[in-house]
């Protein structure tokens, strides 16, 4: 009595591998298709809020210079240095302190986190020459007002770099006189993805103590 035995043919060994290739590699793409989702999502909420955030910067600039209207005289008929008496004409002049966010290129607002705190920055442009001004880093100098900011350093200490770029623009353009559009841009570049993402916060301000 001889005993022989078969073992798999070269077909039947192809097709447990490519079930095998099915069982492990579905789930894996599932799980790397979950990753990215969860990555963007969050990426997504940030870029919000940093949206948000340039938008509010634009309502207190304005607000700023209206409180600057009510500033006590220093004496009878004298006005303090720092009163203003249009502080609404101040806010929208094309050629004023704000007049690189009435530009096609936007400007960039930041709260100010070292001196005069509570103050802003200066509202520069976005562009100088083949530089991005308007990229964002967080600030990696503890005690920071602001977590994200458009400095590339924090005093002697470098801040580390975000997919980030957030642009305020302002425009009058059509508008009633007393109006103004602003519009907050925050784009940054997900992943493998090509096409850059965006999210945009619109919104007006308005000459709200007819100053």
């Amino acid at each position: 009595f001889r005993s022989q035995q078969e073992g798999f043919s070269l077909v039947e060994t192809l097709v447990a591998i490519t079930i095998l290739l099915i069982v492990v590699v579905g789930p894996m793409k599932i799980i790397i298709s979950a990753s990215n989702s969860t990555s963007f999502s969050g990426e997504q909420v940030v870029a919000f809020f940093l949206a948000q955030e340039g938008a509010e910067i634009a309502q207190k600039a304005r607000d700023d210079l209206v409180l600057k209207k009510y500033i006590p005289d220093i004496a009878p008929n004298v006005h303090d240095p720092e009163y203003i008496e249009k502080p609404w004409d101040d806010f929208t002049d094309t050629s004023g302190t704000y007049r690189r966010c009435f530009e096609s290129n936007g400007c960039r607002m930041e709260l100010n986190s070292d001196s005069n705190v509570g103050g802003l920055k200066s509202a520069d442009s976005c562009v100088a020459g083949s530089d991005n001004k308007c990229l964002l880093y967080i600030a990696n100098t503890p005690g920071k007002r602001s977590r994200y900011t458009y400095d590339v350093n924090s005093g002697t200490n470098p801040n580390t770099k975000t997919p980030y770029t957030r642009v305020v623009s302002f425009d009058a353009t059509g508008l009633p006189a007393g109006q103004l559009k602003v519009t907050s841009k925050v784009t940054w570049r997900t992943g493998s993805l090509k096409d850059v993402q965006q999210v945009e916060v619109v919104t007006y301000l308005f000459d709200v103590y007819g100053s």
